[in-house]
């Protein structure tokens, strides 16, 4: 690479661990975003067979036993088991980033003018809080519902006359 490239000053070796460093940063970005979406996606397979779960164990005629609390705990635990790991994900991911950005910071010129760029943030995560939350609460209330028969509030809705 010439002096244009953004290296300047640098011998070969500062500029191989250069690029060694920005494409372990990538990988690295590239493998906890996956980690983040397996996890989301492994928390709504357990929610399922939790439901299943529900719908076999649970009696509401002969139910005076716990079975249903029981799914209730298994449920919030995997929920802060999965936003406990989201959010360990989400601060390696952006210690990633701010390594990639000191690699960056030896680039040159007109990388920086086009990295300089606004950009949305990247805020899935707090989608896959909100997907585990809302998961965990459906299940909750469907075990209580089955158990105890407590229906979901809905505005505007009217007895039948």
């Amino acid at each position: 690479m010439d002096s244009t490239s953004g290296f300047g000053e640098l011998s070969d070796i500062d500029r191989s661990e250069l690029q060694m460093a920005y494409g372990a940063c990538v990988a690295d970005i590239e493998l906890f975003t996956r980690q983040q979406w397996w996890a989301g996606a492994y928390a709504l397979v357990i929610y399922a067979l939790l439901l299943a779960g529900v719908h076999q164990l649970v009696d509401p005629i002969t139910e005076g036993g716990v079975r249903h609390w029981v799914l209730v705990v298994i449920t919030w635990t995997i929920c802060l088991y999965g936003l406990l790991a989201i959010k360990r994900m989400q601060i390696s991911i952006v210690v990633g980033r701010r390594r990639l950005d000191r690699v960056r910071a030896h680039f040159g010129r007109a990388f920086q003018e086009i990295w300089s760029i606004a950009r949305p943030r990247e805020d899935i995560h707090r989608m896959l809080y909100g997907v585990m939350v809302l998961g965990a609460v459906l299940v909750t209330w469907m075990a209580l519902d089955k158990a105890y028969a407590v229906a979901l509030p809905l505005p505007g809705s009217t007895p039948l006359s």
